[in-house]
């Protein structure tokens, strides 16, 4: 069974007395386990990540299986590992998703602590991710002896090694509607609340909005999330709280981003514009999507 190792940075690589990153084999060497392909992708602290570098992690594992390997690991900074495990996931598709397993790891303490966490961390994703009699299970988050789908799998504590949680939910995200393997990054996250209210651009394709509590957003974007409902451009309220189960009507001018959190909502919105710029087929999309949201 083949198995990849892609290194994209983080703490779990990084000597903090020799101030660099280790490579992948030194990874692999520290945790004693041995992979068939290693791959020394990113050498940066995930927090630097744009939207262009995760693109390249996730080209990456799509290659990494096309070429016949049935498990891939993803070292990666915990500070955005929840994102970029997402947008893979969103684009990895339904036959890559029966014939693999994709895990991403980190640490929570430097490679060269006395008491790190990266090379526990490491051989228990090898561990789950070699098990691939249990298919279709997407792309997941490998930490602390914990499986988190990528969908709700979300960092809690900066500090404690058992750093992230999905509330219970299922280890997989279920079924995700189809993509393309694209994505349109023209799309806009703001913040509208008590404290900040963030101008809506105009020239953008989507707009992720992070209202209130209950996705609530001030009355003065009413009449702008309008317009732009109205030019074609679609508009998802996302919330810091777990929102009520909020489906598509066909009134509302807006769409929910539901179990997501505004950073998810914002990936999957551009993976959604990567399929298709009009905004009926994209709301069946985000219909699809929400179908699996669990509260």
């Amino acid at each position: 069974m083949a198995t990849s190792l892609i290194t994209t940075g983080g703490t779990i690589g990084w000597s903090n007395t020799e101030q660099r990153m280790l490579s992948g084999d030194e990874l692999a060497r520290s945790a004693h386990l041995t992979f068939d392909s290693v791959t020394d992708l990113l050498a940066v602290p995930s927090w630097d990540l744009v939207i262009t570098d995760v693109l390249t992690i996730v080209a990456a594992v799509l290659s990494a299986i096309d070429e016949g390997h049935h498990s891939v690991i993803v070292t990666h900074g915990t500070d955005t590992m929840e994102e970029s495990a997402w947008l893979t996931d969103l684009l990895l598709g339904a036959e890559r998703r029966l014939t693999s397993r994709v895990l991403f790891t980190g640490a929570m303490r430097f490679s060269d602590n006395s008491d790190s966490d990266g090379p526990a961390n490491l051989e228990y994703a090898i561990r789950q991710a070699m098990q691939i009699q249990y298919p279709d299970q997407g792309v997941q988050i490998a930490f602390a002896g914990k499986l988190h789908a990528a969908r709700w799998a979300k960092k809690i504590d900066a500090s404690n090694l058992d750093a992230f949680e999905s509330g219970s939910r299922p280890p997989s995200s279920g079924p995700l509607p189809p993509t393309n393997g694209s994505i349109d990054a023209n799309v806009a996250l703001v913040t509208a609340n008590s404290v900040a209210r963030q101008t809506i651009p105009e020239d953008v394709h989507g707009v992720v909005i992070q209202g209130t509590g209950a996705a609530h957003v001030p009355s003065t974007y009413f009449e702008q999330i309008e317009r732009l409902w109205k030019r074609g451009l679609p508009v998802v309220l996302a919330t810091r709280a777990r929102d009520v189960a909020r489906t598509f009507d066909g009134v509302d001018r807006v769409l929910w981003a539901g179990d997501l959190t505004a950073e998810k909502a914002t990936l999957a919105l551009m993976a959604a514009l990567g399929v298709s710029t009009q905004l009926p087929d994209i709301c069946d999309w985000w219909s699809t999507l929400m179908s699996q949201s669990i509260r």
